[in-house]
This record gives structure tokens, sequence and C-alpha cells, in this order.
């Protein structure tokens, strides 16, 4: 068993959560910007049309690079503020993103048949209730493979007890053949015994004297 801790050293992860975001906040963010800028010059520029008819009118870009001088310090505010912003994004991003990433590698090593005890986030990670619920489930887990174990140790010996000891209906069927065939054999001895006897009786007649010996018939 292991405890798997965080130990994430990058704070851009990419992928799908935390690169999508942080690349639509950064759109987002230039587009308002954007926006905002020629919103306001647009604005400023009908109002000097409107206000200097009589006089010579200036060009467009004039009067755009003389809104930008003035507005110089909204531009460099902008651009200063952006990285900023996206770089608090990408920090707040990154207390979702790097759990998930950790909670994806501790599946495939669950996966490969690790096994794993306890897993803890970084501290200041945003998904504190999922590190408890994955933690409740490998606790609960661990406890069922523990109690599998139990209950599966006791049921050998007496697997093993009722191989070794031979079922009595086997034993009895033994036996039983094994009386079968020795009385046969006896069977098989007797008839032997008689026939050698006639056998003998019919010499005995023939030559008028029964040779010593031949008086019992044969053992077997």
């Amino acid at each position: 068993m292991s405890v798997i801790k965080s130990r994430r050293t990058r704070i851009y992860l990419g992928g799908m959560l935390q690169g999508t975001l942080v690349k639509r906040l950064a759109i987002g963010w230039t587009v308002y910007n954007l926006l905002l800028f020629h919103g306001l010059f647009l604005v400023a520029y009908l109002e000097g049309q409107r206000g200097g008819a009589e006089e010579a009118q200036p060009t467009l870009l004039q009067c755009y690079e003389s809104f930008a001088w003035q507005n110089r310090l909204l531009i460099f505010g902008a651009c200063a503020a952006g990285p900023i912003f996206l770089w608090d994004v990408i920090r707040c991003t990154h207390r979702v993103a790097g759990p998930l990433v950790r909670l994806e590698n501790t599946l495939l090593r669950m996966a490969k048949g690790e096994t794993v005890q306890e897993i803890k986030f970084r501290k200041g990670d945003w998904l504190t209730s999922l590190e408890r619920a994955l933690n409740i489930y490998l606790s609960s887990r661990a406890a069922a493979t523990e109690k599998a174990a139990d209950d599966a140790a006791p049921s050998m010996p007496e697997f093993a007890t009722a191989a070794a000891v031979p079922d009595a209906r086997v034993v009895a069927q033994g036996d039983h053949d094994l009386n079968d065939l020795l009385r046969e054999l006896r069977d098989i001895n007797e008839t032997l015994a008689a026939l050698n006897m006639g056998h003998a009786e019919t010499i005995g007649d023939s030559s008028g004297f029964m040779p010593f010996g031949q008086d019992r018939p044969p053992r077997f």
C-alpha cells in the first residue's frame, strides 16, 4: 500500500480545463479592452465633429493618434493588468486542475494493479471534498479486501481436510469389489482342485495303483 502525495512543481498544467480557460480569458480580456478603447474613441470623435462643424476638422488618423496619446495611461494600465490577471487565473485554476491530474494518475496506477491506501492533495487545493470522498472509498475498499481474505483463510484447511479424508462410500465400494474378487478367485481355485482330483482318480484306475503324493489335490 502507498500514500499518494501531491508534489506538483508546475503551475500551468495545460489540458482541457486550465489551458482552455486561460486562453479564453486572455482572448476575452484583449477583446474587452479593444472594444472599450475604441468605443471611447468613437464617442470622443463624434463629439468633436459636432462641436467644431465650422472649423477645419482633423483627419480620422490624427484624431485617433491624439486620443491614444491623451488616454495612454488607459492603454498602459490594460497592458500591465493583463498579465497579472492571467497569472492569477492560472494560479486559481491550478488549485482545481492539479487535484484532477493527481486523481487521474491515481486511477491509472490503480488500474495497473497498484494498491493505493490514501491520496493527499496540496495545501490550498480547492477539491478537498473530492479528496475526502476518494479516501473514504479507498478505506472501504481496503477493508472489504481484508475481510474477503479473512473469510477465505479458514475455508482452506477445511477443504484440505475434506480432500485428505476419503469418502466412506468410496471405501465401502472398494471393500465390496475386493471381496467379490477374492470370492471369484476362491471359486476358481476350488474348480481347479476338483478337476485335478478327477484327473488323478482316472489315472489311478487305469494303472492299478496311485503314486505317492497324488492322493491329495494340489494346493494353490
